[in-house]
């Protein structure tokens, strides 16, 4: 192939995805932007040694590239390889366009390519914990177990933007509109010099310890200043520092300070500022009449934390904190809640999101059209309601259209959340969920046409009534989605739908009885022309004793986690092609969450390689640990079990050990410079390692250096550590990564805290490298 085909590819490619319809038979004269959706379903769909169009194949408009080049899955491991083989020695592409002719290199995000500058992110601070909304009695929001944010890239193949960049989070909490005054808390400083500690926010995560020192920097303010009135302005300014994280904003009026307690997360009967420091008044509390709002749906912006980003405004003191801006905050309806993953538009600059959301046992699909400053935490907006599809599709933000999911039947068997995300297959424009009471509904027109179900001609399809369905994945004209396990004979299977007619082809059972079954969604990998699904099963049911599931002598449900791979087209009532069990599982109330893919599944053309996931010990479900599955052309090989990251919650008389649940979080990998780092969080039980000692942390393993010691390389195994962790409360849902390449800052990692019965949790970004 001649010199100049990988940069004509690299144009034609970006033009081809961003012109929106078809494949242009003629080369335009600029090149393409390429900004890309990232959310739940990139691991749930994955290629591996993507193939890369010639130019004759593109000029042509070949049907496979049209469809192909038109879903972001497809397209980021594309561009992958194509920034691999892009020339060297010229200007890199930032957002200008470029003539089709010219040489171009591009930053380098392929997996374990980007360059990393000696200042890297070794050297920062976890960036930022975010509320992420203030709802009844400021409970705020949360994440959810295997919900992921979403993140939109602007161009992958420009620097990281400030402005255009953004994350969406669901707030797992019920839409509210603000009513009412806050409350305040009025403090004065009295004889200067004030010594201890300051206590804002009621508990963890929404909590910041502020200290009385000769600095008014970090969690310190300045108890030098000379003057009453200048200490409780250092001491407002400090407050006002990690008001993104508590909630609480301070001013500062002579020597009072006054304390407006509004997304704080303090939950009924607990107080939500608590002083240890002398010189500070009791409080006059000037009570509020009134509740904060809780968007259904937020947005931020302004996410990345190096001074040459130009991420410096009014939203984080101009540098001071390292907080995010929030971009648009929407409550999209009182006493819905939206507890599934978001997805993205891709043709448009992401301008859309798409979600579900719930009312007891009423499930709506919502598509919004998002502007940015609209909304904050405490106060989100309630975008217009599109009255029909074309007055949707007509209206330019701030709007968003209602689609009632059929309701033949209950759209959920209980009023207990729903588990299934929603999937967009963007070459068809057809959205694709499922509800909580067996059927998979199909939604088309849903970013570009006419948005609407489909009712009829077998849709919404049956798939296994009164069971909660898992997120859907479509590849090649079927949908494959697992369902909640009943009685014997009901659900705990997985499906496979045709997206044309809605007929269901359901495997044998793979769950235990009466247990969450398959609810995480099943992967389905790619590898040249073949493909496999995998699905995941906490507890199977079975009394088995096999090396990686050894029965316990114990008494009781007695079941085994694995990992189940299937050929896409199996049959009715047939059992998986292979297993690759991951430890106990003696457990109902537990789900068995998605592993990842190593480096090297990626790079092979046949599926060789390993997948990472978290499980339980050979006997012990309770005592989590990480496993490594091998993978070859890929067959699920024999298992094998590495560091146990976690401690035996039964060791806990309190803990009702077999109707607990025990969700340990998806896995995510990814590779920066060189590192090959795996990424995952246990909400309770967690190892005391790498620094984490609450028993809730996020942790990464460097898969190049195992034993975190330096010293490279290290076989696989029990003693194997992770190499940092963070304390995060709750636990984490599900953990997207992005940016392998570009400036110190711009390489991150964004997660949720679980949250806890008082409902609270923050949105957290931290860096990739240090999880500091």
């Amino acid at each position: 192939m001649s010199s100049n085909v990988r940069p004509v590819a690299v144009a034609t490619l970006a033009f081809a995805v961003f012109s929106g319809s078809q494949i242009q038979a003629a080369e335009p004269n600029t090149g393409g932007r390429a900004g890309v959706p990232q959310d739940w379903s990139q691991r749930a769909l994955v290629y591996t040694n993507p193939s890369i169009p010639d130019d004759a194949g593109l000029v042509a408009g070949a049907q496979p590239w049209q469809l192909r080049y038109r879903d972001p899955r497809y397209f980021l491991s594309s561009v992958n390889r194509l920034q691999a083989l892009a020339p060297a020695g010229n200007p890199p592409v930032g957002s200008t366009r470029r003539a089709m002719g010219d040489a171009v290199t591009l930053r380098d995000t392929r997996r374990g390519h980007g360059s990393v500058p000696a200042t890297a992110d070794a050297s920062f601070v976890r960036d930022w914990s975010q509320v992420l909304g203030g709802g009844n009695r400021a409970r705020g929001g949360r994440g959810g177990h295997g919900v992921y944010p979403a993140k939109y890239t602007f161009d992958v193949f420009a620097p990281p933007s400030c402005s255009d960049d953004f994350v969406v989070y669901p707030t797992f909490a019920p839409g509210a509109t603000a009513s009412g005054n806050p409350e305040i808390r009025v403090y004065t400083m009295t004889g200067g010099a004030p010594a201890g500690t300051i206590t804002i926010g009621a508990r963890p995560p929404r909590q910041v310890v502020l200290t009385a020192a000769a600095d008014d920097i970090g969690f310190n303010f300045d108890a030098t200043g000379g003057s009453d009135d200048a200490e409780a302005a250092s001491l407002a300014a400090a407050v006002n520092r990690w008001s993104h994280q508590t909630g609480i904003r301070a001013t500062s009026s002579g020597a009072d300070i006054n304390l407006e307690i509004n997304t704080s997360g303090q939950g009924s009967g607990s107080a939500p500022v608590s002083a240890a420091l002398s010189n500070l008044s009791l409080p006059a509390i000037l009570s509020g009449d009134g509740d904060a709002g809780q968007p259904t749906i937020i947005a931020f912006n302004q996410l990345y934390q190096d001074s040459t980003t130009g991420c410096n405004g009014p939203w984080n003191q101009n540098g001071a904190t390292k907080a995010p801006n929030t971009m648009w905050a929407y409550n999209t309806g009182i006493g819905y809640t939206a507890e599934t993953s978001p997805v993205l538009s891709f043709h448009d600059d992401g301008r859309q999101v798409a979600f579900v959301q719930r009312f007891d046992s009423s499930l709506q699909l919502i598509l919004l059209k998002w502007q940015a400053g609209s909304g904050t935490p405490g106060e989100p907006v309630s975008p217009t309601i599109a009255s029909s599809p074309s007055e949707y599709r007509s209206c330019s933000g701030d709007c968003m259209l209602r689609i009632p999911f059929e309701a033949s039947l209950p759209n959920n068997n209980d009023a207990t959340p729903t588990v299934s995300s929603p999937f967009v297959d963007y070459a068809a424009d057809v959205l694709w969920v499922g509800d909580g009471n067996g059927r998979l509904h199909k939604f088309t027109g849903v970013f570009q046409g006419n948005p609407q179900e489909v009712v009829g001609g077998g849709f919404p399809a049956t798939v296994e009534p009164g069971m909660k369905l898992s997120s859907p994945v479509a590849f090649a004209g079927d949908v494959y989605v697992g369902s909640q396990s009943g009685g014997p004979g009901i659900g705990g299977k997985l499906h496979r739908v045709d997206a044309q007619t809605g007929a269901v082809t359901s495997s044998a059972k793979l769950a235990a009885d009466n247990t969450p079954g398959l609810r995480e969604s099943p992967i389905v990998a790619v590898s040249g022309n073949t493909a496999n699904v995998l699905a995941f099963v906490f507890n199977d049911g079975t009394a088995r004793s096999t090396l990686n599931c050894r029965a316990r002598s114990s008494t009781g449900n007695r079941g085994c986690r694995l990992v189940a791979r299937f050929v896409t087209n199996f049959v009715q009532g047939r059992g998986p092609n292979g297993v690759a069990y991951v430890g106990r599982g003696n457990n109902d109330a537990s789900t068995l969450y998605a592993g990842a893919f190593d480096e090297a599944f990626y790079a092979s053309a046949n599926g060789d390689g390993a997948l990472y996931i978290v499980g339980g010990a050979r006997d012990n479900a309770y005592l989590p640990t990480l496993w490594r599955i091998p993978l070859n052309g890929g067959v699920l090989g024999t298992p094998a079990p590495g560091a146990v990251v976690g401690t035996d919650g039964c060791a806990v008389a309190a803990n009702n050990c077999e109707a607990t649940a025990w969700d340990w979080s998806p896995v995510t990998l990814f590779q920066q410079g060189g590192h090959e780092r795996l990424y995952f969080s246990i909400g309770r039980s967690a190892a005391n390692l790498a620094g984490c000692s609450t028993g809730d942390c996020l942790f990464m393993f460097d898969l190049g250096d195992l034993d975190a010691d330096g010293g490279g390389a290290d076989a696989w195994g029990n003693g194997n550590r992770p190499l940092s962790g963070l304390a995060t409360y709750g636990g984490t849902g599900g953990i997207i990564v992005d940016n392998a390449g570009g400036a110190a800052g711009t390489a991150q990692v964004y997660s949720a805290h679980g949250g806890n019965s008082d409902g609270s949790g923050n949105a957290v970004q931290a860096s990739q490298s240090a999880l500091d």
